[in-house]
């Protein structure tokens, strides 16, 4: 179908949402006509490509074409969940003129807008997972007519517990009504199979177009003057700057206010009040001279203009992060340009390798697996929806089916019925508690989202009183900067760790002496490792003997360094990570070429004992403390890809080095 047929066809919509275009993008013409079929669709392409269109004009035409919608109204037609609040809101502005051209009701319930009327239902309700799932919960009714669902920007949640919310959400939609007819937005990734998780038969519109990326890298303790100077230079006035701290982002914001800048430099965070974000959004919108200092939440698609730079303080987390947050850049062209600030050399290869990981397209996310903490809020929350007539076990199972095993949902429950929360009225009918049912009409029990600071510790010198550093590995005694420090106490709350300096770490120090570490997935490793050392095959990692000691480049990052070399330690290997880069084995020298990989059983000990700080760094959602132990356990051991890193590192080779040639790798990665 080309372009002029695409138009004849949506000849109702054509104007309100393509008229002011006058064309269509590639990816709308992907996927219009198969929207326009009935297909379920997953349509993935750039940021301001058109997505948005491309699914909800086609289904508004059909609608529109069924001779008993008008007859039906005050009736959901049309569920559209967005990952935010902040991305609901954004949406309702961009579509509430097109769509009400057509004479269709459009509305939002989320958080911030929690009542919806039943005198007055929108054909198009805008939401999100949260206020999906109490919808769901309490209103089930609402849900009967519904046509179509819009999953926006599912690749922000696909692999989290809100993902598997959504998609237990999903299978208990379709008990209530079946035909219905999907789709689900994404940006670039990797997994192209993201849709089989949340609905049947999904036709993927894939727009393969990276968009040129030119980059400076600047020092920290040079930034505020080289950006001013490159501002000028390059006529920057509109300029988005990321930080992965909402306290660093508050202190830029004033370091920033200088001239031309002065005055009109803004500060957006999750913390920040709703009616104030809205006005920071709505003043980017409609100037093109500010600078706005910001979180993640701005890695979302909100609406705050044409930007001319994006800037990163410190690389983010991972590649998509990245990717995600300098395609907030220039949209008018595919061309973007983005500043990287980096803190030391680490940092500054790190932001080279994930800029060429992003130009080829590759992301290395994450493999998908299950978060089991989802299990206990969807039986809560299930169980509320039936609540005056109760659950069976099997209807509860059929729920969680295919994407949670029988088992895990039966330990799940056996052990919540034991601690009371879930009761048995009479034989095989269970309901909640009525002390949860309380909380239930409170509306806290919908939300998987729990606080994170990615399970990093902040370190205080005791005796000058001053942070040294942040550190992941934590034991009584520890290496950092170079040096030896035990551990005085530690502060959980405030993420703190008071520590005294015992010495020089002179083994290790010999070898390498940096900061920072990258939380980047394990895949990463080997192409971390080839911007260092190209000499080397893919495969292969450097290692050197010093006396009765190894010396080990893994660049694993610190979270899997720290369970790889404390699991190494439980196999009698005693392993110091220094950094998420190198390992130190005290008294071991390889016998072969293979990496150290330490057992099944103590992996399960060291993630047992880092429960809670495990649960932290990996955002293991709101309910995992819910779970049995053993199942806790099991979350982190899928949520960390344990398989999957085993495999990989069975596919590692080292290889020896003289230990000036390793010094020399060591003193790259500085």
């Amino acid at each position: 179908m080309d372009s002029s047929e695409i138009k004849q066809k949506l000849h109702r919509t054509w104007i309100p949402f393509f008229g002011h275009f006058g064309s269509f993008t590639p990816i709308q013409e992907m996927a219009i006509p198969l929207m326009l079929r009935n297909k379920n669709v997953v349509v993935i392409s750039p940021s301001a490509s058109g997505k948005t269109e491309a699914v909800v004009a086609p289904i508004l035409e059909r609608l529109l074409e069924r001779q008993a919608f008008r007859a039906g109204r005050n009736k959901l037609r049309i569920l559209y969940i967005s990952p935010t609040r902040a991305l609901v809101n954004d949406l309702y502005r961009r579509l509430h003129n097109p769509i009400h051209y057509l004479d269709i009701s459009l509305g939002m319930k989320t958080g911030d807008r929690p009542h919806l009327s039943d005198k007055k239902i929108p054909d198009v309700l805008l939401t999100t997972p949260e206020s999906f799932d109490s919808l769901l919960t309490r209103r089930p009714r609402l849900f009967l007519d519904l046509h179509a669902v819009i999953l926006d920007e599912i690749h922000l949640l696909d692999n989290t517990p809100r993902g598997d919310q959504l998609r237990i959400l999903l299978n208990r939609l379709r008990k209530i009504r079946n035909r219905l007819h999907y789709a689900a937005l994404s940006a670039t990734i990797d997994d192209l199979g993201i849709g089989e998780r949340y609905f049947p038969d999904p036709e993927v519109c894939l727009l393969e177009s990276p968009r040129e990326i030119e980059y400076l890298l600047i020092p920290a303790d040079a930034m505020i003057e080289r950006l001013i100077a490159v501002g000028r230079e390059r006529n920057l006035k509109k300029i988005l700057v990321f930080f992965n701290a909402r306290s660093l982002a508050e202190l830029y914001s004033r370091k920033l206010s200088v001239p031309p800048f002065s005055d009109v430099v803004y500060v957006h965070h999750a913390s920040l009040p709703k009616s104030k974000r809205e006005d920071i959004e709505k003043a980017m919108n409609s100037t093109d001279h500010a600078v706005l200092c910001a979180t993640s939440t701005l890695e979302l698609g909100i609406d705050i203009g044409s930007v001319d730079c994006i800037v990163l303080y410190r690389p983010p987390f991972d590649v998509s992060s990245m990717l995600q947050r300098i395609g907030r850049g220039n949209r008018r062209t595919h061309r973007l340009f983005a500043i990287g600030v980096y803190t030391d050399g680490w940092e500054k290869n790190l932001f080279e390798t994930y800029l060429e990981c992003a130009m080829q397209g590759k992301l290395y996310d994450k493999r998908y697996t299950p978060s089991l903490s989802v299990i206990p809020q969807q039986i809560y929350s299930y169980f509320h929806q039936r609540r005056r007539i109760g659950t069976t076990m099997n209807s509860l199972s059929k729920i969680f089916c295919p994407g949670f095993s029988e088992d895990a949902v039966r330990s799940v429950f056996k052990h919540l019925y034991e601690e009371g929360k879930v009761v048995e009225t009479r034989p095989g009918i269970y309901f909640n508690s009525s002390n949860l049912e309380k909380k239930i009409d409170y509306g806290r029990i919908h939300s998987n989202i729990a606080e994170s600071s990615f399970g990093e510790y902040e370190v205080i010198d005791v005796a000058l009183g001053i942070v040294i550093g942040r550190i992941f590995h934590l034991r009584e005694k520890f290496v950092l900067g170079g040096k030896s420090w035990q551990i005085s106490r530690i502060d959980e709350k405030e993420k703190r760790v008071y520590a005294r300096c015992i010495g020089d770490a002179s083994a290790v120090a010999k070898v390498f002496e940096g900061k920072g570490a990258g939380s980047y997935n394990y895949r990463l490793a080997p192409v971390i490792k080839r911007r260092f050392i190209p000499e080397l095959a893919f495969e292969d990692f450097p290692y050197t003997v010093e006396g009765t000691n190894a010396h080990v480049i893994h660049l694993l990052g610190s979270m899997y360094g720290f369970v790889l070399a404390d699991s190494l330690f439980h196999d009698s290997i005693d392993v110091t990570d220094v950094e998420g880069k190198i390992f130190v084995l005290n008294g071991y020298v390889p016998s072969d070429d293979r990496f150290p990989i330490p057992s099944n059983d103590a992996i399960k000990r060291v993630l047992r004992d880092s429960i809670r700080r495990l649960e932290d760094a990996l955002g293991s959602g709101a309910y995992f403390y819910d779970l049995p132990l053993e199942l806790q356990i099991e979350d982190h051991m899928l949520n960390m890809d344990i398989d999957g890193f085993l495999n990989f590192l069975k596919s590692l080779r080292l290889v020896r080095v003289e230990a000036e040639q390793f010094r020399t790798y060591v003193e790259g990665l500085r």
